[in-house]
């Protein structure tokens, strides 16, 4: 198998702007390069050459060429028309044409995407002009948001449809896929891409978790680990959090703590404010996985109250750590979370029905060794193998 080589293509990778960027996609290609040659190629999006807006300056600044961590990584350029969703697909494909065109001149290949908008259709349209497979990764979004789009479906299902192979996160996705691809022959696979790093996540003790972090031995840890942006319903955790104050359901040093960063961050502070919350919770920011896996440890709950999710590297990662996890019932969630075992799943959106889960999940006891043994097969090593062996059965000899 470590003959076929697999270029990976996505948005979805670190980069230098963003080094903490979808590290799970990062720690899947890690794990295969051990049984493929492997190449990586990660879009980003063309932005104006003058202005002084941050996210501009630090897009300006990913070279064009990179390594992360022993990773070869090609960065072209691609052009997104805001507001203009229609056509990105049209602008990624035009991105990496000749990176790929390139990379085909070294010898046969197999294009993996992640993401089924734009990435997949525009991968499809390189793919099929210069000859080549292409198997594709949906995660989520890009099938319960984008494919729900008048506008985008027709693009996304006729990418599908021509893919050597389709790879679904999880059980809910697999059976939209289906239906989107209706009665083409291409094979449709359920894997995972959340996996664990067994020497970052596994039971450890919360105390010495808190000391290290400099938190309070005594009191409850609610866990948000995710990017604040609306998908990812953290306002819903808050209200939720405001309302247990409210009902004098909290001890005094139970704390609410979120690892994370993006857009949603200062209306989340205001939130916290107006909610008289604010000294109940803290926005710690973006951190390395080693420092996650430290948070996760001191934690007694993960929270994610997402609105749609395909399989989250987080959920994974907080159970192999022993750590029980209140969620929202959605996308992939339910594979993971054993209903009372595990943790408890809420409707996406019901603010009492979170409350209410919080507060129960905080006064139970949970058997943290059970809750580790339930991911033990999640490990990245095995969801590589799963993969390269799915890409070396659809590819042509």
């Amino acid at each position: 198998m470590q003959s076929m080589r697999v270029v990976t293509v996505t948005t979805f990778f670190p980069n230098a702007a963003d080094r903490q960027r979808a590290v799970f996609i990062e720690n899947l290609v890690r794990a295969m390069m051990s049984r493929c040659r492997m190449d990586v190629v990660s879009p980003v999006p063309r932005v104006p050459p003058f202005g002084n807006k941050p996210e501009w300056c630090a897009q300006r600044g990913i070279p064009r060429e990179d390594s992360i961590e022993g990773i070869p990584v090609h960065h072209p350029r691609f052009v997104v028309v805001p507001k203009l969703g229609l056509f990105s697909g049209l602008g990624y494909f035009l991105g990496i044409l000749r990176t790929l065109r390139n990379l085909t001149r070294r010898g046969p290949l197999v294009v993996h995407a992640h993401c089924a908008y734009p990435d997949a259709v525009g991968v499809a349209l390189a793919a099929r002009l210069l000859r080549i497979p292409y198997v594709v990764t949906a995660h989520g979004s890009d099938i319960n948001v984008y494919a729900e789009r008048p506008s985008l479906r027709p693009q996304i299902r006729w990418a599908l449809r021509h893919a050597a192979g389709v790879v679904a996160v999880s059980g809910p996705l697999e059976s939209k896929i289906r239906t989107l691809i209706g009665d083409a022959p291409v094979p449709l696979v359920r894997i995972p891409c959340a996996g664990v790093d067994a020497k970052l996540f596994a039971p450890r003790l919360m105390p010495v978790a808190r000391q290290a972090l400099g938190l309070p031995l005594q009191g409850g840890l609610v866990l948000f680990v995710g990017q604040l942006v609306p998908i990812k319903g953290v306002e819903f955790l808050l209200d939720a959090w405001i309302q247990l104050a409210r009902e004098g359901r909290l001890d005094a040093d139970d704390l609410l703590c979120l690892v994370g960063d993006g857009p949603l961050r200062q209306s989340l502070e205001a939130r916290a404010r107006a909610g008289g919350i604010a000294d109940r919770i803290r926005f710690v920011g973006m951190v390395p996985q080693t420092d996650v896996a430290r948070w996760v440890a001191a934690a007694s709950l993960l929270c994610l109250p997402s609105r749609n999710e395909g399989t989250p590297n987080v959920v994974v990662e907080a159970l192999a750590s022993g750590v029980p996890v209140v969620a929202s019932r959605v996308g992939g969630i339910p594979d993971l979370v054993r209903e009372g075992e595990s943790g408890l799943l809420v409707p996406p959106g019901d603010v009492p029905a979170l409350s209410a889960a919080l507060a129960r999940g905080l006064g139970a006891n949970w058997d943290s060794r059970s809750i580790a043994a339930s991911v033990a097969d999640l490990t990245w090593d095995a969801i590589a193998q799963r993969n390269c062996e799915f890409l070396q059965e659809v590819s042509p000899p």
